[in-house]
């Protein structure tokens, strides 16, 4: 007797769009939030840390443009994220960075060489800069809209690091708060070696009063949350004060 529940799964399956399901390749996964929003995560191997996944964003401004939220970790990693935008028949239209670690800034000339261009917060571009690597084409010192009404990156204070920015997805009403924001699950505030744990919970209070719409977070590592990760990283460091 044919198995019509095992061939009516099969039939299912061969017809979800190809998107739905996430993209592999090496250290790169491209996978889908919301329609026209995409989550990019690279892993790198970091002494200390161990085996670390690090979150981008693709957003879809247009049938076949988008921005770029963060770079991937590695080169090779660069060179799959190109193969994958021309796989779903998309440009980049620009890239915005949002601190100078390299799993955010990393490998601009790349993206140059392709005409695409590029937005940090103007102390970002002192440290790629000092750093020897390549700096962001335009820099922003307070909040600058990169497409209008569409997405904008805002520089909260001191947290992460000196120079963390996060970005609004207004249509969406997501946030990348890339470092700055803290997963659920952890209990630490990672590394702060760079950064400024007193003036953190000030800096995030600014993004939640400046923000009050969000609904979706994501964190520079770890798992996609709601609005509480904000919370949740500001109590993290309140707790490491004096």
């Amino acid at each position: 007797m044919p198995n019509h529940a095992l061939w009516q799964r099969i039939a299912t399956l061969l017809l979800m769009p190809v998107v739905s399901l996430p993209v592999l390749a090496a250290n790169l996964t491209v996978t889908p939030l919301s329609d026209g929003v995409y989550l990019m995560r690279s892993e790198r191997a970091v002494e200390g840390f161990g085996l670390v996944s690090g979150n981008g964003l693709i957003v879809q401004t247009g049938p076949h443009n988008a921005v770029l939220i963060d770079t991937p970790w590695d080169n090779s990693d660069v060179d799959m994220l190109f193969d994958w935008l021309e796989s779903q028949n998309l440009n980049l239209e620009a890239v915005v960075v949002t601190h100078s670690h390299e799993d955010a800034g990393g490998h601009l000339a790349r993206f140059h060489s392709k005409n695409i261009p590029s937005w940090t917060f103007e102390l970002t571009n002192e440290y790629l800069t000092q750093k020897g690597e390549t700096p962001a084409q335009h820099t922003f010192s307070d909040s600058v809209w990169v497409v209008p009404e569409m997405i904008e990156a805002f520089y909260p204070g001191p947290g992460h690091t000196l120079d963390n920015s996060v970005v609004w997805i207004k249509k969406h009403n997501l946030l990348f708060g890339g470092c700055f924001i803290r997963e659920r699950a952890t209990l630490s505030l990672g590394y702060t070696a760079e950064g400024d744990v007193s003036a953190w919970p000030e800096s995030v209070s600014r993004v939640i009063e400046y923000l009050p719409e969000v609904q979706t977070v994501v964190p520079g590592h770890g798992k996609v949350g709601d609005a509480e990760l904000l919370s949740h990283t500001r109590e993290l460091a309140l707790k490491m004060l004096p």
